[in-house]
């Protein structure tokens, strides 16, 4: 796994009072994943900046966490069962010690999810992210991106993650994406063997598609609801689509932590207090095209946004559709043997 860049994001001109408590954020989060005006109108209010640094796989960043390279590392956009285990770790900060607990504008089962060592940032759901003029009719089904059309073969995007990866083989095997079953975790694992000689990258789509020379190699992805706002809004067009395959999909929430090790948590918090002003999180959900789980936000959301169901998915959906949960060392290992054969054969 290639070393996290970094990215300095726009800086406000603060007032010379400001300066004199002004403090810098590191920021340990996804790629194009804040709105940027989000992170201006923060600088410019606080006098504090943000300096993101960026991870394109979450075993990417677990890695950083647990391996005491995350000194200087402030904030950090994590999954909620990753949230809750590093938080038993001490390695995220215990947010019923100085911050709100956002009871009133959060709704609870968000908040139950990301626990007492992260704030509700975001969440959605695992499909297929697909290029609209070139994918016709839309995909479907899972079995599209596994054993894809002829024309669509070594066009693929299939991002590396020890739950997602296999996400659509367990679902389209009629199985849970959080069993722990060995029999099942093979069947899964077999079928990845055979997309693998249809796959052109292992890469997470976002961060292949950055690369101009990349730009037009990739029919369908493996991906999250948003992620096709963030691949249009780089193009300056709206050739990318999303669906949600008919079999269901994995429902993830993302959280936002502070580091125990931060030096800055007063103003972490003040960041964190910020972004869940309903006007702000309004703003970064729709820029992102990504569910908040912020109440308040509602009333600042547009029709169309609220209306979508690649936002907000159908009951049908949920239905057949199951939250990440926290799994047994033993299957985690399995799952990241899975993977890391995946990646080097």
């Amino acid at each position: 796994m290639r070393s996290f860049s970094a990215l300095l994001c726009l800086l406000s001109s603060v007032s010379f009072t400001s300066l004199v408590t002004a403090q810098e954020l590191v920021f340990y989060n996804w790629e194009d994943y804040i709105a940027p005006a989000v992170i201006s109108q923060f600088e410019a209010e606080s006098g504090h900046t943000i300096k993101v640094l960026i991870y394109d796989r979450d075993n990417e960043r677990d890695t950083v966490l647990a391996s005491g390279r995350a000194e200087g590392i402030d904030l950090v956009i994590i999954d909620s069962v990753s949230t809750r285990l590093f938080g038993k770790n001490a390695l995220l900060y215990s947010q019923q010690k100085t911050f709100p607990d956002f009871k009133d504008s959060i709704q609870s089962q968000w908040r139950d999810s990301c626990g007492n060592y992260g704030v509700p940032y975001l969440w959605g759901t695992l499909g297929i992210v697909y290029r609209k003029d070139i994918v016709i009719p839309a995909p479907s089904s899972w079995s599209e991106i596994l054993s894809p059309r002829a024309q669509h073969r070594q066009h693929l995007s299939i991002h590396l993650d020890s739950n997602d990866t296999l996400a659509p083989a367990l679902k389209i095997l009629g199985l849970s994406i959080n069993t722990e079953k060995t029999d099942d975790l093979k069947a899964a694992y077999k079928l990845l063997l055979e997309q693998k000689k249809h796959v052109t990258t292992y890469n997470y789509i976002i961060s292949y598609n950055a690369n101009p020379e990349n730009a037009e190699k990739i029919h369908l992805a493996l991906a999250y609801s948003g992620d096709q706002q963030v691949l249009n809004n780089a193009e300056s067009g709206d050739n990318w689509g999303y669906v949600v395959p008919k079999e269901g999909t994995s429902i993830w929430l993302d959280c936002l932590a502070v580091l125990s090790s931060s030096k800055h948590k007063k103003a972490a918090a003040e960041f964190i207090a910020f972004i869940n002003r309903p006007k702000i999180a309004a703003l970064n959900a729709e820029y992102l095209w990504v569910a908040t789980p912020n109440i308040g936000a509602f009333e600042y959301l547009g029709a169309e946004f609220l209306d979508d169901e690649t936002v907000f998915p159908s009951q049908n959906t949920l239905d057949k559709s199951e939250l990440n949960r926290q799994l047994s060392s033993m299957s985690v290992k399995q799952r990241n043997r899975i993977i890391h054969q995946l990646d080097n054969q």
